[in-house]
C-alpha cells in the first residue's frame, strides 16, 4: 500500500506533463487545459473539505443535544451560522476557481 501511495501521484504527474514534455512548443490551449484542471481540483478539494467540516459540526451538535436535550434551543442558531460560514467558504472557492479559469 505504501508503494501505491507513491506510484499513483507520480504516474498522474507524468501523464499530465507528457504533452508539454514531448511537444515542440507549449500552446495556449494546453495552458488553458491546466488552468481548468487546477480550477477543477480546487473546487473539488473545497467541496471535500466543506463536506467534512459540515459533517463534523453536525456530529458535534447532535452529540451535544443527545447528552443534554435542554440545550437544543441554545445550539440551533450557532449551528446554522457555522454551517452557513462553511458553505460560504466553498462558494467563495468556486467563485475564485471560476474567475481564475475565465481569466486565463
Amino acid at each position: 500500500m505504501k508503494k501505491l501511495n507513491v506510484i499513483v501521484p507520480v504516474a498522474i504527474a507524468m501523464l499530465l506533463m507528457s504533452d508539454v514534455a514531448y511537444a515542440q512548443d507549449a500552446t495556449e490551449g494546453m495552458a488553458r487545459a491546466y488552468w481548468g484542471l487546477g480550477a477543477g481540483l480546487a473546487i473539488g478539494l473545497a467541496a471535500l473539505g466543506g463536506g467534512l467540516g459540515q459533517g463534523n459540526a453536525a456530529r458535534g451538535v447532535y452529540e451535544s443535544i443527545s447528552r443534554n436535550p435542554n440545550a437544543a434551543g441554545a445550539l440551533n442558531a450557532p449551528f446554522y451560522v457555522g454551517m452557513a460560514f462553511i458553505e460560504s467558504l466553498v462558494i467563495f472557492s468556486f467563485v475564485i476557481a471560476f474567475s481564475l479559469y475565465n481569466g486565463a
